[in-house]
């Protein structure tokens, strides 16, 4: 008997469990043996409740949560247990009963939506294709209420784009209308907010709060985000090996974890409530160099604006700085956009990068800042204005596109990308990976070289022979650093690097980031939507939005205030572990807007003047 045939179920109550997983066993095939990723897992979620799923990558928690929709990946069987979504056995259903199942009964939300959204397919017909699949109104007010939903802006604009046309927040909250449309019962969520800014996520995760609680949804949400888990989550089970090690109400997790590996996973969090490790750029007057500015101008501002100078007051007033540094990168009156008659990404931007020193920008999808990134490496020109590099060796003009930069300055801006799982050729050896830019930049790509660039990111020179499937995310990621570290360059673009990672190996990666940067002095720009992990790394912080900068300056004043309101939302919409509060944020309509001229705070920390909407 399939759905279809049954009698519409009962209305579920808070007790219910809508799911319910009994001892489950998981294993894949190696060749003629069967190998355990799934090892005596049970737990149920009553309707109206959520249980958060945590663990390293590899825990198995992925695998757990597909099942849900009666799916398992090749090569893996179900050698144990059962798994039941509304009193069925899912893997017991007939192929129509699993199409009925999966968008109808529970639905899923995965990581990469720009992966799960069809790029041929205008937004808006997907939405639909959703609706109709499942026999639900698919009019364009149906389409418009459901982009509405989730927070999008201009729905008749948004649902005529395709998918490429779209930030990454942005293609994430079409991809949960998606999987709302049909009101399901059960949601699946696969790190949901992974590539969304604190202040979208706060957004998402309150609409899918009350999405559960409107519908009766049982939530089970996978993350690597604490924060995001403690918010959400009513209970959490804690994966390890394939096994749960440990499952407890959130807030008693939280303040008396049990499981060493619990303890561990909460340790290696970084705590944005704190002062992060002090790293104060050099001054290069004592060793000689020549002194020219150093950077903390942004937008309009001087470019000989440093940190310790009056940049800009209430009125405008601008006073002579100081000279501290050369900076390595300068920005000044930058514009880019992606087509004639389209808005600017970035919008009369400036800035500076000192040597040694790490700028980080954040700000919400589609702010600017990932375009500021590839920008700066060359993948998009600059339209307008002032960007150069030159760190006393090196010299040349950014607007270039990467095609006309000289070879040294191709060499000296080297960008760390996101998604390591798509920027690495899966039928490439790890070894042929790094060896490539070895030997363009080099000349040479030898074994041993190699093997130091992986011994030097913290893997070894056994990795070379193997291929990007073989490597966890972590892994990944650190091969993609070594692959930017073959070209011995003087400044690295770190765009999101850590947004995929679980927290232990999020904390590997940024302190291998920080001992590359000790022991070859490099700057870094670091592009980041979480704020704890800014404020552990960087020197300075630009806070974007619309396209601008509205807020730069040292990291601790920054964090601090005081800020410009935008900032203030940001902060504010942070979610740290431990909190079971979401944060309100409102409907996310500015309350400001942007007047002439600058206010100083002191020690080059910069607020643009801003009224009341």
């Amino acid at each position: 008997m399939t759905h279809t045939d049954t009698a519409p179920a009962a209305p579920a109550t808070a007790t219910d469990p809508i799911v319910r997983v009994d001892d489950l066993a998981i294993s894949y095939a190696a060749g003629k043996r069967l190998v355990p990723v799934v090892r005596g897992v049970s737990f149920a979620i009553p309707a109206g409740r959520t249980l958060g799923l945590v663990g390293e990558s590899g825990s198995g928690k992925s695998t757990v949560a597909r099942t849900l929709l009666a799916h398992l990946r090749a090569g893996s069987t179900i050698v144990g247990g059962s798994v039941r979504v509304g009193g069925d056995d899912v893997f017991a259903l007939s192929p129509s009963g699993r199409r009925e199942l999966r968008g109808g009964v529970a639905s899923v939300v995965a990581q990469n939506a720009g992966q799960a959204l069809t790029p041929s397919m205008r937004v808006g017909e997907q939405i639909r294709e959703a609706l109709r699949a499942h026999r639900e109104p698919d009019g364009p007010e149906r389409v418009a209420e459901l982009v509405r939903l989730v927070r999008l802006p201009d729905p008749d604009a948004i649902v005529r784009r395709y998918p490429h046309q779209l930030s990454g927040g942005q293609q994430q909250r079409i991809a949960i209308a998606m999987a709302v449309a049909a009101r399901p019962r059960v949601l699946v969520l696969d790190e949901p907010t992974t590539a969304l800014d604190v202040v979208t996520q706060a957004a998402v995760l309150d609409l899918i709060a009350d999405l559960g609680r409107q519908l009766g949804m049982a939530v089970l949400l996978v993350s690597h985000d604490l924060g995001v888990v403690s918010a959400m989550a009513d209970e959490i089970a804690v994966m390890r090996d394939g096994e749960i090690v440990e499952h407890a109400a959130t807030a008693a997790l939280f303040a008396a974890p049990q499981h060493e590996y619990t303890r561990a996973l909460l340790a290696a969090v970084p705590d944005g409530r704190r002062p992060g490790p002090t790293s104060p750029v050099p001054d290069r007057r004592a060793s000689g160099e020549t002194a020219v500015p150093m950077g903390g101008g942004t937008d309009r501002v001087p470019e000989t604006a440093t940190v310790s100078s009056t940049v800009a007051s209430t009125a405008g007033r601008t006073v002579p700085p100081e000279p501290l540094v050369r900076p390595v990168v300068t920005a000044e009156d930058l514009v880019i956009r992606y087509g004639r008659g389209l808005p600017a990404a970035v919008d009369g931007v400036s800035f500076t990068i000192a040597p040694r020193e790490t700028l980080a920008v954040v700000g919400e999808s589609g702010s600017g800042k990932s375009t500021l990134a590839t920008a700066l490496a060359g993948l998009v020109p600059a339209e307008s204005g002032t960007f150069s590099f030159d760190d006393g060796t090196v010299s040349g003009d950014l607007r270039e596109p990467i095609a006309g930069r000289s070879p040294d300055l191709r060499r000296a801006v080297q960008l760390v990308f996101q998604n390591a799982d798509t920027s690495l050729n899966p039928r490439r050896t790890v070894g042929a990976a790094i060896g490539r830019p070895l030997k363009l930049f080099t000349g040479t790509s030898s074994r041993q070289r190699v093997g130091e660039l992986l011994t030097q990111v913290g893997l070894g020179p056994e990795f070379a022979e193997r291929l990007p499937a073989q490597l966890s995310g972590g892994q990944r990621q650190r091969v993609g650093i070594a692959r930017a570290l073959a070209a011995e360059p003087r400044l690295v673009i770190a765009d999101e690097i850590t947004t995929a990672l679980d927290v232990q190996v999020q904390a590997g990666i940024l302190a291998l980031l920080a001992d590359l940067q000790r022991s070859r002095g490099l700057s870094c720009l670091f592009i980041s939507h979480d704020l704890a992990v800014v404020r552990g790394v960087a020197d300075r912080v630009a806070v974007m939005t619309g396209g601008r900068i509205v807020e730069i300056g040292p990291t601790e004043r920054v964090f601090t205030g005081p800020n410009h309101p935008y900032t203030s939302t940001l902060l504010a919409a942070t979610l740290e572990p431990g909190s079971t509060e979401l944060p309100d944020v409102g409907d996310g309509v500015p309350r400001w807007r942007h007047t002439e001229g600058w206010t100083d705070h002191g020690d080059g920390h910069l607020t643009r003047n801003w009224e009341d909407a």
